[in-house]
């Protein structure tokens, strides 16, 4: 595996796919794939920002009586659900039901929303972005779609 002269964006692939082929002689851990994709969990291509890179990492609780705002990213993000069962619902009606121990590629550029499915739920979220850029954003506060389609 060759990972030299990437940014750190690549790096995090980089990273994540080294840990995939790693052999281990040793026996001294377990490493189980959770997730290798290309697009995200609505078909969409994965593009990663220009810029400086910088990596985001947030851990979303969510309960059944949160109403949660209709909002995008505008850099690929990867999510893994710890607890409970999360519903990812795009502003055109696309649904997807994630179970604890899924992961997930969220959707880029994409007005969406989450809620919690039967009780509290909770995720791991990372974002692969670029320095100065937003990692969530509100319709209402990109009136030229600069970032939310």
């Amino acid at each position: 595996m060759q990972c030299k002269g990437q940014l750190m964006r690549g790096m995090v692939g980089c990273i994540l796919m080294g840990m995939l082929s790693v052999s281990n002689p040793v026996n001294a851990a377990t490493i189980t794939p959770l997730l290798k994709t290309e697009t995200s969990w609505d078909g969409g291509k994965i593009v990663y920002p220009s810029g400086d890179a910088e990596v985001t990492s947030v851990r979303l609780q969510v309960n059944e009586t949160d109403d949660a705002k209709f909002h995008c990213h505008p850099m690929p993000g990867l999510g893994h659900i710890v607890k409970g069962t999360i519903e990812v619902e795009t502003i055109d009606g696309k649904k997807i039901q994630l179970h604890e121990g899924q992961s997930i590629v969220e959707v880029m550029n994409t007005v969406h929303k989450s809620r919690s499915i039967d009780g509290p739920a909770e995720a791991i979220l990372f974002f692969a972005g670029a320095k100065g850029l937003p990692v969530t954003v509100l319709p209402e506060n990109d009136p030229n779609k600069v970032y939310c389609k």
